[in-house]
């Protein structure tokens, strides 16, 4: 006589692999809560994020804004090499995993392009999202290049910032006022570096392309 027990049909495997996947997105979406409560307390005040929307820069007082999606970072316990995915959250009565995004703002005269991977901290009074501060930019110049720097008065002009698309130039469509203390004018047209002076908001000429 066969002994008794319990028969699984199609249906049943079918609704054990969904629970199962329910499950395994419930548990992923508590490790990364757990992750990043870890020495921030229940309020994370750092993230390292993936620009999705350009940030803008800061024009006079007004903060640029744009917005980014968080990342978690991840160690290989075998080979201790660190990467970093997407962080996500499970939502929607399907339990679908959708991305975290969120606003940043820029204090910085320099917009991050869609695609950066960027650090950003929360400021303490407000509780925004604020970019950390870029000290470096790639950049052109416009038509009338930049003027030289003549005895204690420097240089002046107007210069596109850059990014790099893969090995592309990119025209991020904002500009920038510099300083140049060199006494030889830059070149119109000419791509540069530009650096930000420690002790003002001001952006300094810092290399030029003589080719």
């Amino acid at each position: 006589m066969p002994s008794a027990g319990y028969v699984i049909d199609a249906a049943g495997i079918k609704k054990l692999r969904e629970d199962h996947e329910i499950l395994r997105k419930r548990v992923t979406h508590l490790e990364q809560k757990i992750a990043g409560n870890i020495g921030g307390g229940n309020r994370r005040d750092r993230e390292f994020v993936k620009v999705t929307e350009q940030i803008g820069q800061r024009v006079a007082t007004t903060l640029g804004k744009g917005k980014a999606e968080l990342y978690t970072m991840t160690t290989n316990a075998l080979t201790g090499d660190v990467t970093f995915s997407k962080a996500e959250v499970i939502s929607g009565a399907g339990n679908q995993l959708t991305a975290i995004e969120v606003d940043v703002y820029n204090p910085s005269f320099v917009p991050v392009p869609v695609g950066s991977y960027i650090r950003i901290s929360r400021n303490f009074r407000s509780g925004l999202w604020l970019i950390d501060e870029m000290q470096t930019a790639v950049a052109k110049a416009g038509a009338s290049g930049v003027t030289a720097r003549s005895g204690t008065t420097v240089g002046t002009g107007i210069v596109s910032i850059y990014y790099i698309d893969g090995s592309t130039f990119t025209d991020t469509g904002e500009d920038v006022s510099v300083l140049n203390m060199s006494a030889t004018a830059v070149a119109n047209n000419a791509y540069i570096t530009i650096k930000r002076c420690s002790l003002s908001d001001a952006w300094i000429v810092d290399a030029e392309d003589c080719g």
